[in-house]
C-alpha cells in the first residue's frame, strides 16, 4: 500500500532550502520515493494548516518511507531544512489499488 510524506512549509531562507531541496531529493531514489507534488498551486478549504509551500513524496509502503526518513542520506539533511524553514512532516498510509473505499479514521 502506498505511503506519502506531506511537507508544510513556510520558507525562511531560500538559498539555505535550495540546498536542502537539492540534498533531500537526491536521498529518494535508494527509496524509491517520488515527488508528485512540489510547490503546486493549492488553497486551504477548511482547518488549521496555513503553510506557503507543500510538498508530496510517494512511497511504495510505509516502512520504505521510514527507513528514508530514518536514513543517514536524509537525517544530514534534517538541519539545513530546520534552519531554512518552519516545517511539518507527516506520514500517511494511502489506500491499496484495489481499495474503492476508505478506511474510516
Amino acid at each position: 500500500m502506498p505511503a506519502y510524506v506531506i511537507a508544510y512549509l513556510q520558507v525562511t531562507d531560500q538559498k539555505a532550502f535550495d540546498t536542502y531541496r537539492k540534498a533531500a531529493f537526491s536521498s529518494f531514489a535508494p527509496y524509491g520515493a517520488k515527488p508528485i507534488v512540489v510547490d503546486g498551486r493549492f488553497e486551504v478549504l477548511e482547518g488549521m494548516v496555513n503553510p506557503r509551500s507543500v510538498v508530496v513524496v510517494q512511497f511504495e509502503d510505509i516502512e520504505t518511507a521510514r527507513r528514508w526518513y530514518a536514513s543517514p542520506e536524509y537525517a544530514k539533511t534534517i538541519p539545513l531544512r530546520q534552519q531554512a524553514a518552519e516545517s511539518s512532516l507527516i506520514l500517511v498510509e494511502g489506500l491499496a489499488a484495489a481499495e474503492s473505499t476508505p478506511r474510516g479514521g
